[in-house]
This record gives structure tokens, C-alpha cells and sequence, in this order.
């Protein structure tokens, strides 16, 4: 399926929102935190279009560990009605390119333990298991936490 992707822009908030609601209904991100997001890693917010509707976003922030460039990817979520379509693929592949262009050397993020299709999706990007964060989510479940170098 064809998207467009682009960077975010504040009027794009109300279908962000709209498909974070439906992807985390118990966990999901505020305005204010996409609004703060937005104003800390703008460069790296991306949306992806479908004919004219945001179907899907991608939030990445650049951090300084440990002396290096690390993205951190906060969240990224697809409208259910065009998940395994290729729009997470091509978020992140977007997201992936703009990392290398700032010399970030590798990615982190954090997925919850008993959400299969997310991990499998990471696991194909290349992303391995590094650690857990113990009750890392409002309901008191596990994150897994997986990196992935970018060559």
C-alpha cells in the first residue's frame, strides 16, 4: 500500500490521537506528551498518509548514552484498518535513515512482554531482546527492552 511520509505538524494532534487511543486503550500517550515529544524530537515525529488520511506515526527521540547517539523510539502505532500493510515497516525504515544521517549508531526501545505481534514485528527489523523493565506499564506488565545497531 502507498504512503507519504512526513513530519508531523501540530494539526495532525486530533488522528494521531485518534489512532493512539485505538492501539494503547490503556496506555496510551496524552496530548501534552505528544505535544512535549513534538517540541524535543520534531525531526524524527513522522506521519504516514493514505490518500490524504493519517494511518499511521512513528515517534523517535535522539539521547546521549554513555557518550554515544542512541535513537529511543517512544511510540509508534498504525490505524487497525491498514496494520500488515507495510506502514510501521516504512516508518521506521524513514526513521532508521534519518538516524544514520545523525550519525546515531544504534536503537532502543521498549515493547510489552505479552504483545506477540509487536515483538515479532521488532524481531524483524532486526531488534534483539536486551533486558526487561520490571512493571514498566500502567497495568503493571513488563516491558521487554530490544536494540538494534544501524550499520
Amino acid at each position: 500500500m502507498p504512503v507519504r511520509l512526513r513530519e508531523f505538524r501540530l494539526e495532525d494532534l486530533p488522528e494521531v490521537m485518534r489512532i493512539e487511543l485505538s492501539s494503547f486503550p490503556s496506555d496510551a500517550f496524552d496530548e501534552l506528551t505528544f505535544v512535549q515529544l513534538y517540541e524535543s524530537c520534531g525531526d524524527l515525529f513522522l506521519v504516514a498518509e493514505h490518500e490524504g488520511r493519517i494511518v499511521g506515526y512513528s515517534v523517535t527521540c535522539v539521547e546521549w548514552e554513555g557518550g554515544e547517539l542512541v535513537g529511543h523510539v517512544h511510540s509508534i502505532a498504525v490505524d487497525p484498518a491498514f496494520r500488515r500493510q507495510g506502514v510501521g515497516r516504512a516508518l521506521m525504515e524513514e526513521t532508521f535513515r534519518r538516524l544514520r544521517s545523525l550519525g546515531v549508531g544504534e536503537v532502543r526501545l521498549e515493547v510489552s512482554v505479552s504483545n506477540a505481534a509487536g515483538l515479532r514485528f521488532w524481531q524483524s527489523l532486526g531488534f534483539k531482546p536486551v533486558g526487561v523493565r520490571k512493571r514498566y506499564y500502567a497495568d503493571g506488565s513488563d516491558a521487554l527492552v530490544m536494540r538494534r545497531e544501524l550499520p
